[in-house]
């Protein structure tokens, strides 16, 4: 039944997958839409280009379910991905794309995703964050190992008081995929 399936929003750099920064980081996206397919995940992104277009690239290929969820003017969806046409503006269309998912896994990033990590910190979610892609993904888990926040007792970092979904770091997809399992039992 697809009510009852885990849903991944995947959030990262936007851009041609072939210049920088998105080309440093492809097979990292790529790999991770297709693990997620492997696993049964139903894979949300903002429907574009970059990381967006890879991840739903390899999760379409491995046979997932990929749903884009783009502003009023997406600038083009990704051949593969299912479009929500949210009608907002990016900010907007990011807290449709965030509330709807149960995870959020980042990688690398700009400004756009620097808002997005802390939508989806604020909104409870669980927050994945893949080291050494770049952005704000890897200046915050800097700032996460270098003031040793808010540590939650083996359920991930949190920003502030409030402790929300648990913030956690991977250094590979495979342990996106560890975390992804841990999340979902309850751990």
């Amino acid at each position: 039944m697809l009510s009852d399936k885990f849903k991944v929003a995947v959030i990262g750099y936007a851009g041609d997958v072939n210049s920088f920064p998105v080309v440093d980081v492809a097979d990292t996206a790529y790999q991770l839409g297709c693990r997620l397919a492997e696993e049964g995940y139903i894979v949300l992104t903002g429907g574009r280009d970059g990381i967006m277009h890879l991840v739903s690239k390899g999760a379409s290929e491995k046979g997932a379910i990929v749903l884009g969820v783009t502003p009023y003017s997406s600038g083009g969806i990704t051949p593969y991905a299912v479009e929500i046409s949210t009608g907002l503006d990016m900010a907007m269309r990011s807290g449709v794309l965030l509330n709807s998912a149960d995870a959020v896994v980042s990688i690398g990033g700009a400004a756009g995703t620097a808002i997005e990590i802390f939508m989806a910190y604020s909104y409870r979610k669980p927050l994945i964050l893949i080291e050494n892609t770049g952005g704000w993904t890897d200046r915050l888990i800097s700032i996460i190992r270098m003031e040793e926040i808010f540590a939650n007792e083996g359920k991930g970092y949190s920003l502030d008081y409030r402790k929300g979904g648990g913030i956690f770091i991977a250094t590979s997809v495979d342990e996106v995929i560890d975390i992804l399992k841990s999340i979902r039992a309850g751990i």
